[in-house]
């Protein structure tokens, strides 16, 4: 087998070597092959440890990680990376440019990006350093030796740079292809990388006021309204009419006592009990009727983790305090950061949980900070979200601060010696194995490169500075108004659209945690709004912000729907010109996703020196094309696209949609 196995892989490298340049339909028929060449049908090197046929609704997990590997993440060793980005310079200015990831996904798509706007030659004295680099990325997986035999090969020949390099990215182009075919076929939670999240607060979210508001029918519920019990088809068909396709009920979870702040019910992320649902909002029995029903309307769920703390009087710290960053003590507690607690006739001091902040450590003082330094903990925050997939069928998890239970940003935080691996990478392959397509969306600010080595399957996108060319981070750079971080932050989201191996991006222009959106982007809205539900990656909404509905506490708390004071979303309120623009833009959003199906998204970078920022979206099935032009900025601008004919000038928060050929 191994023979044979090796010289089809020599036969299919010998092809691509005579291949013609491709048209555009061409191209596509030539990837649908090279795809099928990786699938298992044949005894191809890249599948060497895939499962057999009749295993494919379970998928290898062994198999699925190396393809993450080898297309986004590289090897890591605990918590270092064994593989970085590549590093582009161009030859003539000088300049360097990082790969979008340390895979091959994230390398061909730089360097083709840079070979297409600058020229390849500015990069052929990469050449040595590409087969280096591939080399060390590719030696830990076994069955990419075929591919790395073809290279080797490759960089022997005695051709012009030219040609070696074209050689180079078609080989690239067919084996990513291929395994981004695979990774779709048995990477089961792929759905999140596309889900279209509807965000809601359900003890804001006013289900009676909501159903007698214009426009939408009401079912007749006699009594006490009980949430869960109460959600019913006609209320999520209500929100499938938007456009989404997820729900994230958030704050579900029981709310601690002890330490409770504000008046209206505490803060929903100062848990005292991470396993059940919060009874005023009703029992397990009708969270499990909700997510059934939601199900029945072809809506997924997803619900809060929250990874880094407890309430003060959790069930976790019940338990064991020492699942806590604590110590036991007869005397007085440290007044800075700490509490005491009575545990089996011994006082404990709890360090209220916390981050990072200054070289020191800020906290939240209604919560208490969990350990995970200590395997016994890991171990029992694992099996609790387990239990959330076996118990009630939930379909993913929004992971709190994700990033605060990393190895590297705990051992800093809390000067602890952490276990060798990650915390999530025990918690994700466990829940994976129960429930295959359950999927993880990290809150993070910082690391998003390590938490999607660790399997999350997509992450926020609001701050991310790690890159040369900046802010990338989508609700940051819009909320900014700058051009040029608009435009990075468009191409970066337009990479994690396309690729398969890492984790995708969540955007957004509002959630729980921001101020109301109008208040944010006034009267660029419309465009802000529009390039974000257009995206073909993961998009999220809360609950509210279609109505313009903003119940913030001046010079107190500026979320739309508080957690200090009592909050009910008044559905016959909100604003009416923020109303109108989310009506405008979610009902021509959801024709252009109906008209174009399944879409890829490329960024247009303006050459006419205006502000303004876009993308080419087009149909994966039709080929169809549309083009998104936004002004995103606080100042008029020019827009002028030669090769599409179009040429017009747009007010902050104009955008324009137009058919391209």
């Amino acid at each position: 087998m191994g023979f044979l196995k090796a010289r089809f892989l020599n036969i299919l490298i010998s092809v691509l070597f005579l291949l013609p340049p491709f048209s555009r339909a061409g191209l596509e028929e030539s990837r649908e092959k090279a795809g099928r060449l990786f699938d298992g049908g044949f005894p191809s090197a890249a599948l060497a440890l895939a499962p057999a046929p009749e295993d494919r609704g379970r998928p290898s997990f062994e198999f699925l990680q190396q393809m993450k590997e080898v297309m986004s993440s590289g090897r890591w060793s605990g918590s270092v990376p064994q593989v970085r980005q590549f590093m582009f310079r161009n030859s003539q200015e000088g300049w360097t440019a990082q790969a979008q990831s340390a895979g091959l996904e994230g390398f061909l798509w730089t360097k083709k990006e840079l070979e297409t706007k600058y020229g390849a030659d500015k990069f052929n004295h990469h050449a040595d350093e590409y087969f280096a680099y591939l080399d060390n990325l590719l030696k830990p997986v076994p069955w990419t030796q075929g591919l790395r035999d073809a290279l080797s090969n490759l960089k022997a020949q005695n051709i012009s740079p030219a040609e070696k390099n074209a050689r180079l990215n078609e080989m690239l182009e067919y084996y990513v292809a291929g395994l981004q075919t695979n990774i779709q076929k048995y990477d089961l939670a792929d759905w999140a990388k596309k889900a279209r999240i509807y965000e809601l607060f359900p003890r804001a979210y006013n289900l009676d006021g909501r159903r007698t508001s214009p426009g939408f029918r009401s079912p007749s519920d006699p009594g006490k309204t009980l949430f869960f019990r109460d959600f019913q088809t006609s209320d999520f068909d209500v929100i499938k009419r938007m456009g989404f396709d997820t729900v994230w009920p958030m704050g579900i979870l029981p709310i601690g006592v002890r330490g409770q702040t504000g008046t209206g019910g505490g803060s929903p992320y100062s848990i005292s009990d991470h396993g059940t649902v919060n009874p005023d909002l009703g029992d397990e029995q009708d969270f499990r009727g909700f997510v059934k029903k939601a199900h029945a309307a072809g809506l997924r769920v997803i619900v809060d983790f929250v990874v880094n703390h407890t309430s003060l009087d959790s069930r976790l710290l019940a338990e064991n305090p020492n699942y806590f960053i604590s110590f036991r003590y007869d005397g007085a507690c440290p007044r800075d950061g700490y509490f005491d607690y009575y545990w089996q006739s011994a006082k404990y001091c709890v360090h209220h949980g916390g981050f990072e902040s200054g070289g020191g450590v800020s906290s939240w003082i209604d919560t208490a900070q969990v350990n995970y330094s200590n395997q016994a903990l890991r171990n029992r925050m694992t099996e609790i979200v387990k239990g959330w997939v076996t118990k009630f069928d939930v379909d993913g998890f929004r992971v709190d601060m994700a990033y605060l239970a990393l190895n590297n940003v705990f051992a800093r935080a809390w000067q602890k010696s952490m276990p060798a691996s990650e915390f999530y990478r025990q918690l994700i392959w466990t829940v994976k194995a129960a429930k295959p397509s359950a999927a993880f969306m990290a809150e993070a600010y910082a690391f998003q490169e390590d938490l999607s080595a660790c399997g999350f399957d997509s992450i926020y996108s609001k701050y991310e500075t790690a890159r040369p060319e900046g802010q990338t981070g989508w609700y940051n750079a819009t909320e900014s108004g700058n051009a040029g971080e608009i435009r990075s932050s468009v191409n970066r989201a337009a990479y994690l659209a396309w690729q398969k191996g890492g984790a995708g991006s969540v955007v957004f222009i509002g959630n729980h945690d921001e101020p109301a959106p109008e208040k944010i982007y006034g009267r660029r809205l419309p465009a802000a709004l529009m390039m974000t539900m257009l995206y073909p990656g993961s998009v999220m909404m809360y609950s509210s912000a279609e109505i313009g509905y903003d119940a913030a506490i001046p010079n107190g708390e500026p979320k739309p729907l508080p957690f200090s004071a009592p909050a009910q979303i008044d559905w016959s309120a909100g604003n009416p010109w923020v109303k109108a623009t989310y009506q405008t833009v979610l009902t021509e959003a959801k024709k252009v996703r109906a008209e174009l199906g399944d879409y890829d998204m490329t960024p247009l970078w303006p050459a006419d020196g205006g502000a303004w920022a876009g993308y080419v979206l087009t149909s994966k099935t039709t080929g169809r094309k549309k083009a998104l032009i936004a002004n995103v900025t606080w100042n008029g601008t020019n827009a002028g696209i030669p090769q599409y004919g179009f040429s017009s000038w747009l007010e902050p928060g104009a955008y324009k949609l137009i058919d391209v050929k």
